[in-house]
This record gives structure tokens, C-alpha cells and sequence, in this order.
């Protein structure tokens, strides 16, 4: 995740096509996004305003199994945590990221 800060595009671009299926999708409560071009997008808010000063990092390990994953997340802006929560998703034949489903946070049911 840390990809979609890069601030170079084409660079940004780049790293995350190498991890991401062709056909990869990813879905946030806002809205859902396809392809490295849409995760790039999904995040275009936090790199251009530089204010935020955002950061994402997981706050767990990454739980895997055939094929299957979830973790845990925050955003942090200015060095504090503004939202925490969950994705899970799933790997292609190859191994690479094929879908992330993200959920703002961490008890289901409980606004973040």
C-alpha cells in the first residue's frame, strides 16, 4: 500500500502493477476502483493534499491462507490515527493481488 503515495506516476504506476492482477479490483465503502490506474486514484486525495501528511500501515500481520488474506490498517495524518480498520481479498494463480475489500473500522456494525 505504501505504492500509492509514490509520487511519481509513472514510478507509482509501476510498482503497484507489479503486484496487482490484470484484472484486479478494489473496493472501499466510497466507491470501487479497478486496475492499478483506480487504486492510484482511490488514493490521489492523501498525496495531493499535502497537508494530511497521511500514512497507511498495517497494524496486524497479514493472515493468509489459500489464497485468501486480511489485516488490519491505519491512517494516520500529522502522526495521529484518524481511522482504522480491516480488508481481506484474494490472489490470482500467479500470486498476485486480485481483489482488496477495505472496511473503516475494526468492530463491524460500530461507526469508525
Amino acid at each position: 500500500m505504501e505504492g500509492v503515495f509514490v509520487s511519481d506516476e509513472h514510478d507509482r504506476l509501476e510498482r503497484l502493477a507489479a503486484h496487482l492482477a490484470p484484472d484486479f479490483v478494489y473496493v472501499s465503502p466510497g466507491a470501487v476502483f479497478e486496475g492499478p490506474q483506480g487504486l492510484s486514484d482511490a488514493f490521489s486525495h492523501y498525496r495531493h493534499d499535502a497537508w494530511r501528511q497521511a500514512v497507511l500501515h498495517r497494524t496486524s500481520d497479514v493472515d493468509l491462507h489459500h489464497g485468501n488474506f486480511r489485516y488490519s490498517w491505519a491512517r494516520n495524518e500529522k502522526g495521529v490515527t484518524v481511522m482504522e480498520g480491516w480488508s481481506f481479498g484474494w490472489l490470482d494463480a500467479e500470486g498476485r493481488i486480485a481483489r482488496i475489500v477495505s472496511f473503516e473500522g475494526l468492530i463491524p456494525g460500530r461507526p469508525a
